[in-house]
């Protein structure tokens, strides 16, 4: 499912409603035409007739879908399983199977965000009378005489796999839907939206995971504060909607510079926070003088203008013995004393 993010003009979210739709679409388009020569056949003209405008329906909610008017192709497909059911099955025969594809019509409105909630319920419940009112009048009735005992066997499993096969499908799906959905509850609540980092929060719970792990194993880790220089005169003279823009770019252009393990989130404004482990005071420097001269040295490219940045770091290497947000403060110190030196620099918290 590497399309999912997207097909053409699809949101992630409505390409499942359209990959729902579509599928099937697919199924109920080749069930009909099919339906026409074989009804046909069989010796029932009226119902041929009926697929004929069964499959233009289908075709029709099929193109619907392909122009983004979901909920309308969706109404469309189940009214037309209702009424297909509704008029085949008295006249074949509640033995040949054709009411098994109320079951698939009930989850099938449910990727229609036009209904609420009773709409669903008050759906659900027709389609219930419907197969009742079926059964109550056409179960107990002898399949037609026009049909053998063996093709009434063959059409009703041949129905079974067909409506399960839709409901294969729907389900198939929702859980797409489902686990999309936990994911991007997951990326908001620990992502910035602005930068894709890690939020504050986040971080949080990764560095005392660290302090933990390097207390244990006893291994060094380093954490360090980068802030923009002078951001707020970049906000004044260009504008909030560009500073973002330069904000986002410096925070893609440092992540691209560290090393796999290492973790950069957005802490606040213009300041990021940088976790280092298995990095002691001498090797977060040479990262952080690496990182601070590539920014310095790049030309970052905004609506066609050119920016020049720096920044400041402020390091310090966890001890052990001490809790890691006593780490937090010291690199943001250091951070600070970067700044009153002259900014654009490192300054390391021994």
């Amino acid at each position: 499912m590497n399309r999912i993010a997207g097909n053409g003009s699809h949101s992630r979210h409505n390409y499942r409603i359209f990959m729902v739709i579509n599928s099937v679409g697919y199924i109920g388009i080749l069930v009909h035409l099919a339906l026409i020569p074989i009804f046909y056949a069989l010796g029932f003209p009226e119902l041929s007739f009926l697929n004929i405008a069964s499959s233009i329906l289908w075709i029709s909610a099929w193109l619907m879908n392909h122009q983004d008017r979901y909920n309308t192709a969706i109404l469309l497909m189940t009214v037309e399983v209702i009424s297909h059911t509704l008029l085949v099955v008295p006249t074949v025969g509640w033995q040949a199977g054709f009411q098994y594809y109320l079951f698939a019509a009930v989850p099938f409105t449910l990727f229609n965000n036009r209904f609420e909630g009773k709409a669903i319920i008050f759906i659900s419940v027709a389609l219930c009378i419907e197969f009742l009112l079926l059964s109550i009048y056409t179960s107990n009735r002898p399949p037609s005489p026009l049909l053998s005992d063996n093709l009434v066997k063959l059409l009703d499993r041949t129905n079974i796999v067909i409506a399960f096969a839709a409901q294969g499908v729907i389900s198939y799906y929702f859980r797409l839907a489902s686990i999309y959905l936990e994911q991007e509850l997951e990326k908001q609540a620990h992502t910035d939206p602005l930068t894709g980092l890690y939020n504050r929060r986040r971080m949080l719970d990764f560095l005392l995971q660290q302090g933990k792990l390097a207390e244990r194993e006893q291994t060094a880790l380093s954490v360090a504060f980068v802030d923009i220089d002078h951001f707020k005169k970049i906000n004044d003279n260009y504008g909030h909607e560009t500073g973002d823009q330069i904000l986002s770019a410096v925070a893609e252009f440092v992540k691209r510079q560290l090393r796999k393990g290492d973790t950069l989130a957005r802490w606040g404004g213009e300041e990021f926070l940088l976790l280092l482990p298995h990095t002691d005071l001498d090797g977060a420097r040479v990262l952080a003088e690496k990182i601070c001269a590539t920014v310095a040295e790049h030309v970052f490219q905004i609506d066609g203008k050119d920016y020049s940045v720096t920044l400041t770091i402020g390091l310090c290497e966890h001890r052990t013995e001490h809790p890691i947000e006593k780490s937090i403060k010291l690199a943001d110190i250091a951070l600070y004393r970067g700044k009153q030196a002259g900014r654009n620099r490192v300054m390391c918290y021994s």
